[in-house]
């Protein structure tokens, strides 16, 4: 089984970023990106967020504890900060690279997460109870009447 926080290392590593790059990605400490990393510190909605849009691959990626390392379908085709254009230094390629709008202002990236939330959101929401209403909203999870969806007319049988 492979924890996000060993898949964290793995990209941080791949991209020949530091601990320092993440934090600022994930908005935290550096002692905190530290302890994610290690594994000390848990992964909460925003920071998958951040995940997804700092290194332009999908949620489900993130999720998913059979695979360390992302393959092509695991994209979003967008990074908000790939390695060839971070702002930590000068490009000095001298090579201007166009980015792509970023995943969160896509609707259809909202969609997906929507979509991979749904289908575990039993396992989310006791994960996560200190979701607010506004998230739970943009999740779609704060639909009344759950445990509804897929039935048709009033059969009980």
């Amino acid at each position: 089984m492979v924890a996000i926080h060993e898949k964290i290392v793995a990209q941080l590593e791949h991209r020949k970023l530091k601990k320092r790059d993440l934090a600022r990605a994930l908005s935290v400490s550096p002692q905190t990106a530290t302890d994610i990393c290690k594994g000390r510190s848990a992964i909460t909605l925003p920071h998958l967020r951040n995940l997804v849009a700092y290194f332009g691959l999908r949620a489900d990626f993130w999720l998913d504890d059979q695979k360390l390392l992302p393959e092509p379908s695991d994209r979003t085709g967008a990074a908000t900060l790939p390695t060839a254009t971070y702002q930590s230094g000068p490009d000095h390629s001298g090579q201007h690279h166009a980015e792509s709008p970023h995943p969160l202002d896509q609707p259809r990236f909202l969609q997906r997460i929507r979509s991979l939330v749904g289908e575990h959101a039993k396992d989310f929401t006791a994960r996560n109870p200190d979701l607010t209403d506004a998230e739970r909203k943009l999740l779609g999870l704060s639909v009344s009447g759950s445990g509804t969806i897929g039935r048709v007319g009033g059969s009980t049988s």
